[in-house]
């Protein structure tokens, strides 16, 4: 069972971040049915380190049309970016040697934040760039 469902409200109106995030959801729940399904530790890390990747190669997306039509909000939502890199890799690292319990939560927190990072944050940044003429 999805924990996330893409839809039309999530739509920023510029096609290669909307594809990014509909990937994001993709990955999200594929985590939360890996944790759902107990699977092995190996197989949670890598699953976690894939989304890591991923959202990295995500938010240098959004940083770069950032710059490209500077945008004035730019070090505020990249320091958002950069919070959220520290604590997933944090989190895979302290899961990878035994110091936290995976669960749900984890799931919850990753989907929450996706969810609003793009409908509060990145709708925002993308009427700013589509103004700029840069979609």
């Amino acid at each position: 069972m999805e924990l996330i469902s893409w839809n039309k409200s999530f739509e920023t109106g510029h096609p290669i971040v909307d594809g990014q995030h509909k990937n994001l959801f993709s990955l999200v729940n594929n985590l939360h049915s890996a944790i759902q399904d107990g699977n092995k530790k190996l197989i949670l890390v890598e699953t976690m380190e894939r989304l890591a990747y991923y959202v990295d190669i995500h938010f240098k997306t959004e940083e770069e049309l950032m710059l490209a039509s500077g945008y004035p909000n730019f070090e505020s939502h990249k320091q958002v970016h950069d919070q959220l890199k520290d604590q997933a890799f944090k989190l895979i690292k302290l899961f990878s040697i035994g110091k936290v319990d995976l669960t749900a939560t984890i799931s919850k927190f990753l989907s929450d934040w996706l969810t609003e990072h793009i409908m509060e944050i990145d709708i925002k940044m993308i009427e700013w760039v589509k103004k700029q003429n840069l979609n």
